[in-house]
């Protein structure tokens, strides 16, 4: 149709148009060009040309949709039909936008320097307090980038900052870059959750994408370079099968995790109603946005210690008992799991590694130079990490040869001909040459699945130490559990009473039924007496012999948990910690959905009033 065809059926029907908004016309032919195979098929199956009428349910939809009268629906049709109408277009396939700007600017726009997107900073006035009201943005500073989406693959774009000229703040897509009263230059993060984060200078992510990475690793435990392939295969809108090298660059590890983090970090703020501030200068040469970030994961971390879970006051029915005579029953779980970060070599020793690659924290850093051999207080004969005796010289030898497979392979054939000890006993030397592992993660689980707390055992999963984590996580009367599951109860109960702390004293502590079946001996007298879960009426129903609470929760947990053990095995702290805090409250978030499906009527006991002594004021 040309141009003066449509302008003479527009004034045919300006009495019904006249006053119709002109944004109405493309509302109007967007919505229609959904329904064009079901026009199709009700006019007759004509696909060359629309039908002469729109069916009732369609007219019905418009007039509700665009708030017309229904004449003025027709007198629509009647103009912008023909215009509207794809020909050929069979339904099978989904629809598509009547105008698609992206190929021609892909194609066209490298030449004149344009994009398929312009971003902006989302104000054009100066925010701060000490700058006169309304100050205007100048100085447009323009940079190319590419923006990661979900849909539409990786676009070539265009941001844009704006500078206030009075008080020199910059303004960018996310944050504004200031000098702040002490002197120091900082980005201060715009307040919410941005749809589009400026993860590096040159990389846009779309928030959408930034979910799907989250999704993933919570329940595909898919790692960073996983993640990666999966974008630069199925959604970059390169074909991996294809020759042709890209015409964007591939999506690579360290932007997934700058995004993981980033959009963690700014869901949290936006939570808490504060805002992001990260420092604009990096504290060593050649650091990337990881360690920009490093000191904000860190009171993260902080913050979600101890009591900080979002799901900490949770309850349901999954995990909550009420009796006949309205008391409440709270039924915990605690239990680890072998999965740790690198730390420093000296038993127990929390101190931060000075880098990834090393065997000591700085406090004990003189220790590398003593020899690996044990009870050995010699110093080191560099580059070798023993003394100068030959023997402990043998022994890091052979260490590091027994990572090599030939000689693998040679053992194997010398065991099949071997038929009595060595020339030297069995007596080694024991030695450490490499790094050392945190031991354990310590879970604390609600029969229901929701974790609310979890801590690092570096040296063991020691008595005292699941004892410490109780009192952190538990620090008033309101907070600790009626029953608490365990499956070392019965020392767990000596260490309690001997510390002469009456705080855990109301708490039950049974053994679950598999550990005290399997792993504790009949007899034990104390455990029988004070940890057999039949000792406890309030978990267990005589009359239909069974147990109200999952005492298995917090070994579904870990099962869970060690889905990450290859991804987090050489993380640095304090990314090790914020990932699981944040696996754990994704995972909390997933499994109340699933809960409120089940009618489990999950719901938040008041926060203020577990962490405090005072009696309760509310019904359960």
């Amino acid at each position: 149709m040309l141009v003066f065809e449509l302008l003479q059926r527009l004034s045919a029907n300006i009495l019904l148009l006249g006053n119709v908004p002109a944004h109405t016309l493309w509302d109007f032919s967007a919505l229609v060009s959904h329904f064009q195979p079901i026009l199709a098929w009700t006019g007759g199956l004509e696909l060359d040309r629309p039908s002469l009428f729109l069916p009732h349910t369609v007219v019905s939809l418009l007039a509700h949709a665009l708030a017309l009268q229904e004449g003025g629906i027709h007198a629509l049709w009647n103009v912008l039909g023909p215009v509207i109408w794809q020909q050929h277009r069979f339904g099978h396939e989904p629809t598509s936008p009547l105008v698609n700007p992206l190929p021609q600017i892909v194609q066209h726009g490298p030449l004149h320097a344009l994009g398929t997107e312009e971003f902006f900073p989302p104000t054009r006035t100066c925010t701060q307090v000490s700058c006169p009201s309304g100050m205007r943005l100048v100085d447009a500073r323009r940079h190319h980038a590419y923006y990661f989406t979900l849909d539409k693959g990786v676009l070539s774009v265009y941001v844009s900052s704006l500078r206030c000229k009075t008080c020199g703040s910059t303004y960018y897509l996310n944050y504004c870059r200031q000098v702040d009263p002490d002197g120091v230059q900082r980005r201060h993060y715009y307040p919410g959750r941005p749809r589009i984060l400026h993860v590096e200078t040159h990389i846009l992510i779309d928030s959408a994408v930034a979910t799907l990475f989250k999704t993933q690793a919570l329940h595909a435990h898919a790692s960073g370079q996983a993640t990666a392939r999966i974008y630069n295969s199925a959604l970059s809108g390169h074909s991996p099968t294809s020759s042709e090298l890209p015409h964007h660059p591939l999506l690579r590890i360290e932007y997934v995790w700058d995004t993981f983090y980033l959009d963690a970090l700014l869901q949290h703020h936006c939570e808490q109603g504060t805002i992001l501030i990260l420092s604009e200068h990096l504290t060593r040469d050649g650091g990337g946005q990881r360690d920009r970030l490093r000191e904000a994961l860190h009171q993260r971390n902080i913050f979600i210690a101890g009591t900080g879970q979002e799901y900490y006051p949770h309850a349901c029915d999954g995990c909550v008992r009420v009796r006949e005579d309205n008391v409440m029953i709270h039924a915990a779980i605690t239990d680890g799991v072998t999965i740790g970060h690198p730390c420093c070599g000296v038993h127990n020793c929390q101190e931060a590694l000075p880098s990834l690659q090393a065997r000591f924290c700085n406090t004990h850093t003189i220790l590398n130079g003593i020899c690996a051999i044990r009870e050995c207080h010699r110093p080191v004969d560099p580059p070798s990490l023993t003394c100068d005796l030959p023997e402990h010289l043998q022994v890091q030898q052979q260490y590091e040869v027994k990572g090599q497979s030939m000689f693998n392979l040679a053992r194997r054939l010398a065991n099949l001909s071997c038929n009595g000890k060595s020339a030297s006993g069995n007596r080694t030397m024991k030695a450490k040459f490499g790094r050392s592992w945190t031991h354990n993660e310590q879970l604390i689980v609600r029969p229901c699945g929701i974790i609310v707390a979890r801590a690092t055992f570096y040296g063991a999963e020691a008595i005292s130490s699941v004892a410490d984590m109780l009192r952190a996580v538990f620090p008033t009367a309101n907070s600790v559990p009626d029953i608490l599951f365990y499956d070392n109860n019965c020392h767990l109960r000596r260490h309690l009473l001997a510390s002469g702390s009456s705080h855990f004293a109301s708490m039950g502590q049974p053994v679950d039924v598999f550990h005290f079946k399997a792993k504790h001996s009949e007899q034990d007298a104390y455990c029988g007496q004070h940890c057999n879960p039949l000792l406890f009426p309030d978990i267990y129903d005589a009359d239909t012999k069974k147990w109200f609470f999952n005492s298995s929760a917090a070994e579904q947990a870990n099962v869970w948990i060690n889905g990450y053990h290859s991804i987090v095995h050489d993380m640095e702290v304090t990314a090790f910690n914020f990932f699981l805090d944040e696996m754990i409250k994704e995972r909390n978030r997933f499994l109340v959905h699933t809960l409120e499906r089940q009618g489990k009527h999950p719901h938040f006991l008041p926060r203020e009033w577990l962490l405090s002594d005072t009696p309760a004021l509310f019904s359960v």
